[in-house]
């Protein structure tokens, strides 16, 4: 990851956490990627959305926690099966 993707990183995780503060992580999630787009998984205690832009080979997903850090993780097409 170059400097100015680690800046745009930084800024959107900076506004995603103010607005989690503000609404609550699922009002958020809702108005970002549309209502009942995730799910919660309460063993992991993330949110988990699928990456509908996604192109890739298998499937991509943006994990979310409660805090406002977030990651991208990727199922291989063998595990999506």
């Amino acid at each position: 990851m170059n400097r100015t993707q680690r800046r745009q990183r930084d800024t959107l995780t900076r506004q995603l956490r103010a607005h989690i503060a503000e609404h609550g992580i699922e009002a958020v999630l809702d108005k970002m990627f549309g209502p009942g787009s995730w799910r919660y998984d309460a063993r992991e205690q993330l949110w988990i959305v699928p990456d509908s832009k996604d192109t890739g080979p298998g499937r991509a997903y943006y994990c979310v926690r409660a805090n406002g850090d977030w990651f991208k993780a990727r199922l291989d097409t063998v595990h999506t099966q």
